[in-house]
This record gives C-alpha cells, structure tokens and sequence, in this order.
C-alpha cells in the first residue's frame, strides 16, 4: 500500500485523487444537505439577529467573527453563568442577555446593557425562561439529537472500528466533513431555558448612536421616552440598576462550579480527535480530507479551551467575547473560515460511493472496507483487474464482437469485473472447478435452482 501514500511526518495521507465524476445530480444535493446541515444548524441557532444600537453598522469582519464556533461557545457559558449569579430574573433580563448589541463603541454584551438598552426595546419575551411550544425550544431539540448523535458516532468507530453502525466514517467523505460541530448542542443545554430571540430592539429612539458612558448618564425620564408597545406597556420604568445590585459577583460558589465544568465537553472532543490523530506504536493512513479535518477540529477545539478558559478564569462576564473585536481573533476566524472552504472543495473531489451506500474519501483498496465492514455484513472488497487478471465475468454474448471475433462452440468472453464484490476475502470455501457450465439466464428457474444450491452448499460446506 505504500506505493500510494505520500508521507508527511508521522503520517501517511493519500494523495488527492479525483473520485467524485460519478456522483449524479440528485446525490450532490443530499450530499450537500448532509454535509452543510450540522455547520447551518449550530450557527444559526447559536446567535439571534444583532441589535443595533449606533446609526453606524459593523463591517464585515467585525460581524463574522460572531458566527465563530468558539463564539458560540462563550455565549452559552456567559448566558448560564448569568443566570446562575442573577439574584431575580425577569423578561428584561432575559432579553438583554440574548441580545447582541451594536453600539458606537463595538460589540457590547455587558451586564450593565440590560436596563441601558430599554429605552430602544420594543418587544420583550413573554416569559423569563423559553416556552415549551417556542422555536428556540424546538431548536434546541434538534441541536441536541445531534450533538448525541455526534458523540456516540464517533465514540463508537474509535471503541470496536464499527463505524458503519453509527454512521461516522474514519474516511469520512463530504456529508460528515461538519459533522463533528454538532457537538455544540450538548454544550447548549448549559443555558437551553434561557435562550430566546424573542425580542426586538430599535435605534428609533432620540438616543440613537449613544456610546456606553452617555447610556449610563440616562435619566428614569430618558427611559420613559422609549417605545411603548404591548409587550412594554406593564413594565416598570424604574432607574437602571448598576449591574453589581442584579447578579451575585462571579465568585459565587455555583458561578465557580459551572466555569470548571463548562469546558468538559470540549475536552471530550479534543481527546477523540487526538485520538483519531495519534496511533500508538506506529503511523496513522489518512485521505487528505480526513487529515484536513482532523486538523481544523484540533486547531478550533485548542484555541477555544484557551481563549474560554482564560476568560472564564478571570471572571469575565460579557455575553460577547472580549477579545471578538481585536486583529487577532479576526484572523483566527479568517483561519477557520479559510480551512473550512478548503476542506469543503477536497472533500467535493475525493468523496466517492461505496458498496453499502456510504459515502467515503478514501480509494478503493481502503474506503469500502473502512466504510462498510463491521463485522456483520460481509468484508467489502473492491476487485482490482491488474492484481486480479483472470476473475471476470463469463458470457457468451455477443457472439461476435467489436473485432469481427465470433465465439466457437464451448468459448466465452471473461469480462474484466472492477465492481464491488460482497463476500469474504480469504474463505477457505475454495473449489477448484475445469469446466464451466453455460446458464441460460433467461431460465428463471434454473437460475432460481442454481442460486438455491449454492446457498445450501454456503451454508453446508461440508455436506
């Protein structure tokens, strides 16, 4: 097998090879849905719409290092933590802790936010915690089975190598390539019952585009000319509150106990996927989309258990990771970005069909047994007419081919077989046979007799 590896390091990776010209139309649109579902899925669950507070609106890099799966990550601890720490919890707390303000002044997720925003609130949650029958509930119900299933997948192929019961391929073609992300609906039950975009905030207000210091200089008659709508009309217009009168300092014994806990699930992951990198006592074979994978998901699994649990540790408590607005995040988020389309369009040209209906990256010599073997169905193999020159296919037609050659009586065609062949490789039901019986396959009966007799003698090799 080495002839068709190149080696990097430690490591053996397939070199980049074109597989993908088969696949019809139809199938790369279930392809594409497998594979964007997971990465769609988590995002767009993961922030609501940003509320804009400035008549200036971000830029393009300073609004896509939102979507940041370590992003994600940070605004689920915050929220819980918050929560946590919250001495009474009532609708406005729960939208301003949701929302994303955009201010004069950048990204602001602070404490403080939530009673200086309600002069542009115009819709608030109906209750302080989601309603059963909500989107955000069924949202989470959805992230959740996947995060499951993502954990118990990939759990398993690394247990007993039985992959295809599970679903995870280790050769995994483009349909699996984000499926590792779901893992960010289990971290999302931390703060499920407090998630909702079920609130709206304007800059129709005359304190349009204030900055954080004139927020705070707000009056209770400043706040009184906000927009009453129904869902404002029975809230009391009392002055802002400093932040520190609402929560409990982050030094509170159940706030301490989450921030160590909150990382375990990531932990979990990164050790699967050191797992799935490092092969004790020898090299690991990869596709080259298998190798890129593991790769972005050790990159953004380390770097958000560095940024989150520096922040964590030093008690911050912005919804909004501190950092979200510095160079340095934005190119580790152009990074990903950059990884991710790369992966996507290698992934595009190694996947390929196998046998069982699963889609994988790797050739033929190791995708169909990695993909479909499990120790229940049959060893997949793939029947190479170079090694294997005499197994083919017999038939008598046409009895005169392309070349004016005409069949004599007792002479057949051996058709070169390169398909997928179910069986074992290596049985010892071995015959060796000198003649061949010609079938005629338009007997169905004979056909029906023949198949029942090899079934017996399958069954009852010694009969």
């Amino acid at each position: 097998m080495a002839e068709y590896l190149s080696h990097y390091g430690t490591y053996w990776v397939y070199p980049l090879k074109y597989q993908s010209g088969d696949i019809a139309f139809p199938e790369w649109c279930s392809l594409l849905t497998l594979c964007l579902a997971p990465l769609i899925a988590h995002i767009a669950a993961g922030f609501p719409a940003p509320s804009y507070l400035s008549s200036r609106p971000p830029k393009w890099h300073e609004s896509i290092a939102l979507y940041n799966p370590t992003s994600i990550l940070w605004r689920y601890a915050a929220i819980t933590d918050r929560r946590i720490r919250a001495k009474a919890w009532d609708r406005k707390d729960m939208a301003g802790t949701n929302a994303l303000f955009w201010t004069s002044q950048g990204w602001d997720g602070s404490q403080e936010m939530i009673t200086l925003s309600l002069p542009h609130c115009t819709h608030l949650p109906q209750h302080n915690r989601i309603n059963l029958f909500s989107s955000e509930f069924i949202k989470t119900a959805i992230v959740t089975l996947q995060g499951v299933q993502a954990l118990v997948g990939l759990g398993l192929a690394l247990g007993d190598g039985k992959n295809s019961k599970s679903g995870f391929v280790a050769y995994m073609g483009v349909d699996l390539i984000f499926f590792p992300l779901a893992f960010i609906g289990l971290v999302r039950l931390f703060c499920a019952f407090w998630l909702t975009d079920d609130f709206a905030y304007s800059t129709s207000t005359p304190q349009t585009g204030l900055n954080g210091s004139e927020l705070q200089a707000m009056t209770t008659k400043d706040c009184e000319r906000r927009i009453s709508l129904d869902s404002l009309l029975h809230e009391e217009l009392s002055a802002p509150i400093v932040a520190e009168d609402r929560f409990l300092p982050t030094s509170y014994w159940a706030s301490r106990a989450f921030r160590a806990i909150f990382l375990l699930p990531t932990f979990l992951l990164l050790a699967i996927c050191l797992m799935f990198m490092i092969q004790p006592g020898g090299g690991k074979q990869f596709t080259l989309t298998a190798f890129l994978v593991a790769l972005f998901y050790f990159i953004f699994l380390t770097t958000t258990i560095f940024i989150c649990g520096y922040y964590l540790v030093r008690g911050h408590t912005s919804t909004i990771l501190p950092c979200l607005g510095t160079r340095w995040y934005e190119a580790y988020t152009g990074i990903l970005v950059g990884m991710i389309l790369v992966i996507f369009v290698i992934s595009c040209i190694e996947t390929r069909h196998t046998a069982c209906g699963k889609w994988t990256s790797a050739p033929y010599s190791a995708g169909d047994s990695g993909a479909c073997s499990d120790g229940v169905r049959p060893d997949v193999i793939r029947m190479d007419f170079n090694q294997l020159p005499d197994f083919g296919l017999s038939t008598t037609m046409p009895r005169v081919n392309a070349d004016n050659k005409t069949l004599g009586d007792g002479d057949f065609w051996v058709r070169n077989f390169t398909g997928t062949c179910l069986g074992t490789l290596g049985s010892t039901l071995m015959r060796h046979v000198s003649t061949l019986e010609e079938v005629d396959l338009n007997d169905l009966a004979k056909v029906t007799s023949i198949n029942d007799t090899l079934q017996q003698y399958l069954r009852h090799p010694d009969d």
